[in-house]
């Protein structure tokens, strides 16, 4: 691949990091991070979570997704609950009070990308979109 293009590439990762705020400690007015976050959501998408298929899904090494977790259960915004056929997995699920930072996060989530988009024409929110569903598709497809 020519240099010039992986440096536009790069160029922009590194504007969409810093317009998304990735660099921050806490991620939109909470205590917790972006990795903690993402958790709490993946652990929301799922019927049957356990600790292993998050740290295959997001690549997160063992011990730092047994920390987040250990975190994430002192402060009773998941829980744990062994399987009734096989005791030695540990299925995840939100509490009550993990549903509810959530959803406070996927508010300010979309109020975020609201921000970003105010003042472009629906046209040009369409275009961007667009394009974004391209890349997630053609990165997806070589990575499969």
């Amino acid at each position: 691949m020519d240099k010039e293009i992986i440096d536009d590439i790069r160029q922009f990762n590194r504007f969409y990091t810093k317009v998304l705020g990735l660099f921050n400690t806490q991620i939109l007015d909470t205590d917790y991070s972006l990795t903690e976050a993402r958790i709490l959501f993946e652990i929301s998408e799922r019927t049957e979570c356990i600790a292993n298929n998050l740290v295959q899904e997001l690549n997160i090494d063992r011990s730092y997704m047994s920390r987040i977790l250990r975190k994430l259960e002192r402060q009773e915004l998941i829980e744990k609950k062994s399987s009734t056929t096989d005791n030695r997995k540990n299925f995840l699920f939100l509490t009550k009070k993990g549903e509810e930072l959530l959803d406070k996060i996927n508010i300010q989530s979309d109020e975020q990308v609201n921000q970003l988009f105010n003042g472009l024409t629906e046209s040009e929110i369409n275009e961007i979109r667009i394009s974004m569903l391209k890349i997630k598709e053609k990165i997806d497809k070589n990575k499969l």
